[in-house]
Formats: C-alpha cells, structure tokens, sequence
C-alpha cells in the first residue's frame, strides 16, 4: 500500500484527493479532523494519523515539512517528496515577481508518479441550485468586507451560507440577513450535503473553496491579499482580483493590512461580483 501524507490544512488536504484515485490503494496520513473527509476520497482504503505505524511500500510526503520528515523516517519507506517552490512564491510576495509557479495538483501528481485524475474527486449528490456563500477565512485579511456580503447575499434566492469552527456567529448574521439557511459544523456531513445542493460557490481564498470545487462544484474566488497564480487555483469557475501595486502581500494571508486600507477586497464591490454570478452559474 503506498501512504501519501498531508497533515493540513483544509485546502492542501482536498487538493491531495487529485492523486489518490490513480494510485488506488493508499493509506492517507492526516490530522483525525480530515478523516471524515478523506475517507471520501478515491482510491483510499486506509486512514492512519501523524503517530500510526504501518507498513507501506512508498510514501509520498505532500507536506514537506520538518514534522512531516519525522513521520516519514518512522514509517521505514522510501520517500517521494512534494517540491514547494518556496523561493518562487516568497519572491512574488517580496518583489511581486510573476514567477511562474506550477499548480498545486501537478505539484503533488509529480511527486506521487501520476497524472492528476479529472475532477470531480469528491462526487456529492443534490439539487444544484442554490447559491452557497462563505464569507470566512482563517486570516482577516482574506475575508471580503461583511457589509459586502450582506449586499450580495440580498440579491440572491435563499442562499447557503457555509462556514466552520469559531465562525457560527458571522455565518448565522448573515443568513439572518439574507433569508438564508445556515450551515456551519466541525465535520463534513451537512457541508457536503449543502455542496450536493450548490450550483456555484462564492468565497475567499479557503478551504471550503478548493472542497466545492473538488466536489465539482462551479467556483467564484475573490482573492485580496493571495494570488490566484500561486498554484492552488486550479478549478472551474472564475477568480475575481484587482490589479493593484501591493498584492500579492502574502502567502496565506495576515490578522491586518500593511496599507491600513484593505484595498484590495473593499474595492471588489458587490455588484462586480454579481455580475459574475450571473455569467458563471
């Protein structure tokens, strides 16, 4: 059995599900949380966490990482491991360089020895149509304004507002506002479901992004501080960004804005991406 490993977070793991369905009998190494979801994917037989042991004929390490390096040593198996382009993607944050980087799927697909499956990866079942929005992320700066949000979600039919841990209240305010249902958990279940009944997906740069698109859900990405040309954006659908002077600011996002104006996704004004809705969905 080959062990493909990714600890986290939310994103990188669903990206991983590109490779699992051609390598067939894997063991998934992840944080217990994912297990949920990784099961899903295909080509998964085995879920094992961080301090598993098991006997593998390979592993291919996805994360790259000083701890990932640990398990890898424990586990007593050759080892493929992810190239990041570290250098690329910090200089096009430092110098805002246009390096070109590869996509994240071809990243991964080069270290396990595939060709990246096409999606869907995660196949969901439902209505499809809906609208689902997630006006969270794990970093301030990547979330579009809230007063924006309740903009947009007024324009809609009764949409989806999807959320995770720690972001009930602001998933809650928002379907209030809109007349919309309200699904936030610390699993997969109901989320999934939500996706099943989605026809496009409206977000920032998040997980719950990548895991629409995985589940063949039509994406609209509105990036601020990130770049949809760091190599995660892969999906169909429609990254909406500005051109401006100071982005890409960050890899994964920060708690502020260095300009103090938040320029970036303030100036993404609602209607601009309300007019994508309508050409995308």
């Amino acid at each position: 059995m080959i062990g493909v490993l990714r600890l986290s977070s939310l994103g990188d793991v669903v990206l991983a599900s590109a490779i699992t369905g051609p390598l067939q009998q894997v063991a998934f190494i992840t944080q217990e949380r994912f297990h949920g979801l990784v099961e899903r994917f295909q080509g998964v037989r085995r879920l094992l966490g961080p301090g598993d042991k098991a006997a593998l004929t390979r592993l291919v390490d996805l994360q790259s990482s000083p701890r990932s390096l640990a398990i890898c040593m424990g586990l007593k198996a050759p080892v493929r491991r992810v190239e990041m382009h570290r250098l690329a993607r910090w200089s096009r944050v430092a110098w805002k360089r246009p390096d070109s980087i590869p996509r994240v799927i071809d990243r991964y697909a080069r270290a396990a020895g595939v060709e990246p499956s096409p999606g869907p990866w995660i196949p969901v079942h439902g209505s499809s149509e809906r609208v689902a929005l997630v006006p969270g992320a794990s970093h301030a700066t990547k979330r579009w304004p809230l007063s924006h949000w309740i903009r947009l979600a007024a324009s809609l039919d009764r949409p989806l507002v999807l959320g995770g841990p720690g972001e009930e209240a602001l998933v809650r305010q928002l379907a209030q506002a809109s007349g919309g249902e309200a699904v936030v958990e610390a699993g997969f279940e109901r989320t999934l479901r939500a996706l099943g009944d989605s026809r496009l997906l409206v977000a920032g740069d998040t997980g719950l992004l990548h895991l629409a698109a995985a589940c063949g859900v039509p994406v609209l990405g509105l990036f601020g501080p990130t770049t949809s040309q760091d190599g995660f954006w892969c999906h169909p659908g429609r990254a909406l960004e500005l051109d401006l002077a100071c982005r890409p600011c960050s890899r994964h996002g920060g708690p502020s804005c260095a300009m103090g104006d938040h320029a970036c996704l303030e100036l993404l004004d609602p209607e601009r991406v309300l007019e994508a809705i309508a050409s995308t969905g």
